[in-house]
């Protein structure tokens, strides 16, 4: 898994303290922060946390923004829901560095610029991906970068679990067990990182097709990391199967993921164009 990084920084954090400000529980949650984290020190490598600005988009309850916080960098969250930016705010540990504000990722316009834009698990949520795309375009610095994530609409879990279940609404109910089932089968305490849990998946991408949308949006790609095969849950009595599943998918061709981290970079071509 992903190690600290050389940051210049006043304050040596030690590997993996940043997991104590995540609500993530499960290891698939976990195993893409670790990435998401891994992404921003290496573009971080050679700077002060404090010079570093992150904006993310969809920040839910800021289960990746607080542990981004965490290394000092200054951070800019938004979410369109209201009651996820309320427990944001009521349990910001950095409110030096980090602010949290409703907004429409589809509309947002900040009048600023950052070096880190991050988009993690959003876009398959939003009616019109293209335009939290360009968003991400306009609030990026030309040297910046862009963390993206999503699903790959068509692994197992996600016909099962986004689109089965969720056209039958045995998905709501799954999620309405007691907390302490849900707990003990799947060793997280919700399944949910925002406070709005009807947002349910309404984009089913491939990778290509999720390529295709990025840089139609004037993204370059950077790396791209495959998270997982999609086909072992995701729960805690099945970690070990999950961790060969990860094992496994740096070895298959993206198209065979069951999601993806994508590192991406304004193209210089489209910025050209843009002008």
């Amino acid at each position: 898994m992903v190690g600290l990084r050389k940051v210049k920084t006043k304050e040596v954090l030690e590997p993996k303290d940043y997991l104590k400000y995540t609500s993530y529980k499960n290891i698939l949650q976990i195993r893409r922060l670790n990435l998401i984290v891994d992404g921003v020190l290496n573009y971080a490598k050679d700077k002060y946390p404090s010079e570093i600005s992150i904006l993310e988009l969809g920040c839910g309850i800021g289960a990746v923004s607080f542990p981004l916080s965490s290394f000092g960098f200054k951070l800019v969250g938004i979410d369109i829901d209201q009651d996820s930016i309320k427990s944001c705010n009521a349990k910001n540990p950095f409110p030096e560095t980090a602010s949290y504000i409703v907004s429409d990722a589809q509309t947002l316009s900040l009048e600023k610029k950052f070096d880190i834009v991050v988009a993690t698990e959003i876009l398959e949520h939003c009616p019109h991906p293209e335009r939290v795309v360009d968003t991400l375009y306009k609030h990026l610095n030309a040297d910046g970068i862009g963390i993206v994530t999503t699903p790959n609409g068509y692994c197992l879990s996600e016909i099962i679990f986004s689109r089965l279940f969720q056209k039958l609404g045995i998905h709501t109910l799954f999620h309405k067990l007691p907390r302490k089932i849900y707990t003990a089968l799947t060793g997280s305490p919700t399944p949910y990182y925002s406070m709005n849990v009807f947002c349910h998946h309404v984009q089913f991408f491939t990778y290509s097709k999720f390529k295709n949308l990025l840089e139609k949006g004037g993204c370059r790609i950077l790396s791209v990391s495959n998270l997982d095969l999609g086909m072992v849950l995701d729960w805690k009595w099945l970690s070990l199967l999950k961790k060969v599943e990860f094992k496994l998918a740096t070895y298959v061709p993206h198209y065979l993921a069951g999601g993806w981290v994508f590192a991406i970079s304004r193209s210089v071509t489209a910025q050209s164009e843009k002008r």
